[in-house]
């Protein structure tokens, strides 16, 4: 059976990495070299925005690799920052006021444009005010290409590399469809190991390097012995289902 859900898992990655930046790559995985992205953002923070301004008019012509400088690079950015939703966007989300949180949610992704809570939120934003989505849907798979295409998760070496840990969550839950079993900090890695709701007692562990958000972190709280602690965060989120499952869905095909 745990044979039959790794076949599972290939199949819907394959089917969510059908995306035609991949077209570039071929088979070779997506070099990410931090300290060149932060270098680059860093030094040449025009040439950056103007990057940004490509992506969020959805220019299709952007590579992979400056794909990769956006994403990442939003991390190292003293312009823009990559978060999520704030609470008063997920209050009217709650409320389903669509149009107030679509502007508000317009607002913040002018701070934080590669968001994929973000691009997510204003893509079904617009989807339920019967307003052209298809904008946020080409950024949303832009963003998702590059992490997808920056490893394969099946172990540490090649785990996919995330710059916050809710986008761990969107790629089990929205993009693979499945569900989480157990959540383990092991080095720079976290594993998530995964289940199919068809198959809930066979597991297979997706791997993602969190550097990016553990190095926030140190900065935070000072030097924080993160790795002491790696193998004993276990159990996080058990059995937990997909919120977005049915309609991220609809976004990469």
């Amino acid at each position: 059976m745990k044979k039959t859900l790794r076949l599972f898992f290939l199949v819907l990655l394959t089917c969510a990495l059908y995306i035609p930046l991949k077209a570039q790559m071929g088979d070779k995985p997506l070099k990410v070299d931090y300290d060149k992205i932060e270098k680059f953002v860093q030094s040449q923070p025009e040439q950056f925005k103007t990057m940004i301004l490509r992506f969020e008019s959805g220019d299709s012509s952007l590579t992979i690799e400056e794909l990769a400088t956006l994403y990442y690079g939003s991390f190292f950015s003293t312009e823009y920052t990559y978060t999520g939703a704030s609470q008063a966007l997920v209050e009217l989300k709650k409320k389903e006021d669509y149009e107030n949180a679509m502007a508000l949610c317009l607002k913040e992704l002018g701070k934080s444009p590669c968001s994929i809570d973000l691009l997510f939120d204003a893509w079904l934003f617009a989807k339920n005010l019967g307003q052209d989505n298809s904008l946020y849907e080409t950024r949303l798979n832009q963003v998702l290409s590059v992490i997808l295409a920056s490893g394969d998760g099946r172990e540490q070496k090649t785990a996919y590399k995330v710059v916050d840990i809710s986008d761990e969550y969107f790629i089990i839950y929205a993009i693979l469809g499945l569900n989480l079993r157990q959540q383990s900090l092991v080095g720079n890695c976290d594993v998530m190991t995964v289940f199919d709701e068809a198959s809930p007692d066979d597991t297979v562990d997706i791997w993602f390097d969190v550097s990016l958000h553990l190095s926030a972190l140190d900065k935070i709280f000072g030097g924080m012995d993160l790795d002491s602690k790696s193998h004993d965060s276990k159990a996080k989120k058990r059995g937990k289902k997909s919120k977005r499952k049915a309609e991220a869905s609809l976004i990469v095909e």
